[in-house]
């Protein structure tokens, strides 16, 4: 970075129009507020290519905010944005009007991520600035954001904001239902628009009989609190399943517990175009479940090309099957004990899926510890029935609930093999440092 510096301080004929070819090879977390020193022609370049997209880092909230408030042009090119509402000090009674002011500043912001903050505020605290009710810091703004995800309390300010964003097309609500016990209503355009979602059941029992969002690719959370809570919203699933292609199912459970393939089974037959599935839970499966969990795929999802298995064997209590995750462990064959943690077990798994769905490509474990893929190479078209080629792997990249928003619905193999994410990222915009950004005036001319 000095370097780089250094050669343009010592070339001041240095042609303007090279200048963005350089900053192609700086990665944004790379960036340091040096470069805006280099010159005022080089400067302009470096704001403009380098404010588009922040994450603003942890406790530096109020430092953003007093930048853009003081440097209207700055807040023009920020299109995409991340924050926590932490800032570096004990929370003030203005500091959440500083943030709506802030806000109201960045006309052109198409992508917003407000996530929670690391540092947790403890009772009798007064909350961080931007709070699970702090949905006013939104009001007024201009933009017309494409992207959302937020913390919000899932209520009537939020749902209403909400559908003043016809054009949303990606919406992630990682916050909880408010308590009051009324269902916040929802408008005709409320998240409508949207192809990628990550919701919980009570979002859509909001929509009652009216027309729900048919998102392409879907994170369904069911954060349920018994068997019938869970049916319900699995059963949901139904009218929101006509698009989707990509599905990542969460749960967690603590007492009673539906079962896997009773949920699969409640909307199965509403969705037939699914490509890539995801189960991620905190209970195992015995063999008879995991017979189910096949038979279920086999018979609905033919489409289907890439399944993440990801039981994650924390004990729970007993399902309504009447197993146990500490049963006989997660083969469809009967095994030893020995092998109940064995490689064999999980492939044999894989191998029986690949029969029973030819359209499948890949079989992801991700069941307590390391991540491995099972591989095959797609059918001949002249021949389908030719033995394909077939491999494991250990996969190369990161999982989590969160990659179904990094995958492409219509080639889902794709991000597994190349570790290329689809489409632009929400939640994970390319980092800027700003600490060392002194708050100015543009430059003069």
């Amino acid at each position: 970075m000095n370097r780089l510096r250094d050669n343009l301080l010592s070339s001041p004929s240095f042609p303007p129009e090279l200048f963005r070819p350089i900053l192609q090879f700086i990665r944004p977390s790379d960036f340091n507020y040096r470069l805006c020193l280099v010159s005022h022609s080089f400067r302009d370049v470096v704001e403009a290519h380098f404010y588009r997209y922040i994450a603003v880092p942890e406790k530096r909230l109020l430092h953003f905010c007093r930048t853009m408030i003081a440097r209207p042009d700055l807040a023009r090119r920020v299109q995409r944005l991340a924050f926590t509402g932490a800032v570096h000090r004990e929370p003030e009674p203005g500091d959440t009007d500083t943030v709506a002011q802030m806000m109201k500043s960045l006309v052109n912001l198409t992508d917003l991520s407000i996530s929670q903050s690391v540092h947790i505020r403890q009772p009798g605290e007064r909350p961080w600035p931007v709070d699970y009710d702090d949905v006013r810091i939104l009001q007024d703004c201009s933009f017309k954001l494409e992207r959302l995800a937020c913390v919000f309390t899932w209520a009537e300010p939020l749902s209403r904001w909400l559908a003043t964003q016809p054009q949303l097309a990606s919406f992630e609500h990682g916050g909880y239902l408010g308590d009051d016990p009324v269902r916040p209503g929802t408008s005709d355009a409320t998240l409508m628009g949207c192809s990628y979602l990550r919701i919980s059941p009570y979002i859509l029992a909001c929509y009652e009989e009216r027309e729900k969002p048919q998102p392409v690719v879907l994170r369904y959370d069911m954060r349920c609190s018994d068997v019938q809570e869970e049916l319900r919203a699995a059963q949901s699933l139904r009218d929101v399943s006509r698009n989707l292609k990509c599905l990542t199912l969460t749960r967690q459970t603590l007492t009673e517990y539906l079962s896997t393939s009773r949920i699969l089974r409640a909307f199965a037959d509403k969705a037939p175009n699914l490509t890539c599935l995801a189960i991620y839970e905190n209970i195992d499966y015995s063999a008879g479940e995991n017979k189910r969990i096949l038979r279920v795929i086999k018979e609905h999802f033919t489409k289907l090309q890439v399944f993440v298995w990801a039981p994650l064997n924390y004990p729970v209590a007993r399902d309504e099957d009447g197993y146990t995750s500490s049963s006989s462990g997660f083969s469809i064959d009967s095994c030893t004990e020995e092998e109940m943690y064995s490689f064999d077990k999980t492939e044999r798994y894989a191998l029986a899926m690949f029969d029973a769905v030819p359209s499948m490509r890949m079989f992801i474990s991700f069941r307590k510890g390391p991540c491995y893929v099972w591989w095959r190479g797609p059918a001949k078209q002249d021949d389908p029935s030719e033995a394909r080629p077939f491999k494991r792997t250990r996969l190369s990249m990161g999982l989590s609930e969160d990659t179904f928003r990094e995958v492409d619905p219509d080639e889902p193999i794709d991000l597994f093999v190349t570790n290329v994410p689809h489409g632009p990222p929400l939640a994970v915009p390319r980092v800027i440092r700003i600490y060392n950004a002194p708050i100015g005036l543009p430059p003069s001319r």
